[in-house]
């Protein structure tokens, strides 16, 4: 509103009991809560039986344009619902097994609606030591997690793009410039395409890379790499990279880690292990040996939005040497007090964030609302519905199952029949909509997979995705 008078204080005075009202009063706050609190019981329950995908419609809906006037909580509530809701995947489900799953929990909802409320800055030591902690203690035990050494760090961010990106950052401190056009990266045509964006966002597009074939399972050629960076350096050239993978999206396989690093080790390059899939299955007794190595790695990066099951916009970087990370990303400004040396690590020094969501409490409230204990029980449950599907595909008639599962994702297509036949196979199982599966390409071949990591999915839901694929192969 403009002010009705020239009278500056009478002005404020105006315009102070308009934006006044931006607070909330306690009876507002509580009947807000009251109807979000209703809303998220409801939502929860439907959830359970829900369709996992529902297809959009082919006019989108548009969201009503802001007024000048306040308007209902209901209404937008409602308004909510109908947009967002009912059109698309529902990554919610435990019939949801297309892509990665993650699942939301509701004890991360309530962490992020109390770091929204209180809005603590969790970017600098001195702004907030508090917010800063939590986060650190995250990483202090990822760090343990994972098994790197006393002088590790890392930082949590938005998702693995950005967790790539710092890795890379880091490994690109370890080269002069100079030296960068004649480095060469080395890995296989399975790698998440984080890899590839987040080279060409540090402005290392132009650098060499080399496709390590791979075995038949899915998984680097070690033979391969070591011959591959022999001839680059036979021929002038300096292997600087390997991008190995903790769990592709594809098909869940892991590239033999321990023997990458060996070859790593022997020619000093930088290992970066992409686990944003894959890695927290390391909680796990399957996993810690499908996983072996991950350890010996420059870098790692995971996603506590995927094997986690928190909601989308929290993944991690983790460097085995933390100065490395550090000499990426910290910067000083005149308007931010230096902090004490023995200072514990801010954030916003190994991060390209500085404003930043504190998406540490997301993470620290649930570890401590449900125990390490319930998170591998969980994940061990994926791997066994993981098995549980392969075998039962593999008893289809009519059906081709891909690899076996190395982590918690089973492949499979129409026997002796062209990618049409699978491709409308998937067709008709997302039509029903009933559960949600994904395709994707192996050697040229279609193949459906079904990738199990949500926390709601049980014996029960696979059970009803392998009678949907029956219902739509006969």
């Amino acid at each position: 509103m403009a002010p009705k008078t020239n009278d500056p204080l009478v002005a404020l005075r105006e315009l102070e009991v308009v934006a006044r009202r931006l607070e909330v009063s306690e009876e507002e706050l509580g009947g807000w809560l009251s109807a979000a609190g209703s809303y998220s019981s409801e939502f929860l329950r439907l959830n359970r039986t829900g369709p996992a995908y529902t297809k959009p419609g082919a006019v989108p809906l548009r969201t009503s344009t802001p007024t000048a006037e306040p308007g209902s909580f209901d209404q937008a509530l409602a308004e909510f619902n109908e947009l967002v809701i009912p059109r698309g995947v529902a990554p919610t489900s435990g019939r949801f097994f297309g892509y990665i799953p993650g699942g939301g929990l509701t004890s991360a909802a309530i962490g992020d609606y109390l770091a929204a409320l209180t809005n603590r800055y969790s970017g600098t030591l001195l702004a907030c030591p508090g917010a800063v902690e939590v986060e650190n203690s995250m990483v202090r035990w990822m760090i343990e997690m994972v098994d790197y050494p006393r002088e590790a760090w890392g930082t949590l961010q938005s998702g693995g793009t950005l967790a790539t990106l710092a890795a890379v950052v880091a490994a690109r401190g370890k080269q002069r410039p100079e030296d960068l056009a004649r480095c060469v990266i080395y890995r296989t045509d399975e790698i998440h395409l984080v890899a590839p964006k987040s080279l060409h966002i540090a402005g290392l597009g132009h650098v060499a890379a080399r496709s390590v074939p791979m075995d038949d399972s899915f998984r680097m050629s070690v033979p391969d790499l070591e011959r591959a960076i022999r001839d680059d350096i036979a021929a002038g050239l300096r292997p600087w990279l390997v991008f190995a993978s903790a769990g592709t999206v594809n098909s869940g396989a892991v590239d033999p880690l321990d023997a990458i690093a060996d070859v790593c080790r022997t020619h000093g390059l930088w290992l970066h292990v992409d686990g944003a899939y894959g890695g927290f299955f390391l909680l796990t007794e399957k996993g810690r040996l499908a996983l072996k190595g991950m350890g010996r790695a420059d870098s790692i990066v995971l996603d506590p939005h995927k094997g986690l099951f928190l909601p989308y916009g929290c993944g991690a970087v983790l460097v085995r040497n933390g100065e490395d990370l550090r000499r990426g990303f910290s910067f000083r400004a005149d308007y931010l007090p230096e902090p004490p040396a023995d200072a514990d690590p801010s954030p916003m020094d190994y991060s390209p964030e500085l404003t930043r969501h504190f998406r540490g409490l997301r993470l620290w409230l649930s570890l401590k609302l449900h125990g390490v204990e319930r998170f591998r029980a969980a994940l061990e449950e994926k791997l066994l519905l993981a098995d549980f599907a392969y075998r039962e595909l593999a008893a289809l008639p009519g059906i081709e199952v891909g690899p076996k599962p190395q982590l918690s994702i089973a492949t499979f297509r129409m026997r002796g029949e062209g990618n049409e036949a699978t491709e409308r196979l998937l067709a008709r199982v997302l039509e029903r909509g009933r559960v949600h599966m994904s395709g994707t390409i192996l050697r040229g071949r279609f193949y459906i997979r079904i990738c199990v990591l949500c926390f709601r999915s049980h014996l029960e839901d696979v059970r009803i995705c392998l009678d949907e694929i029956r219902g739509a192969a006969g």
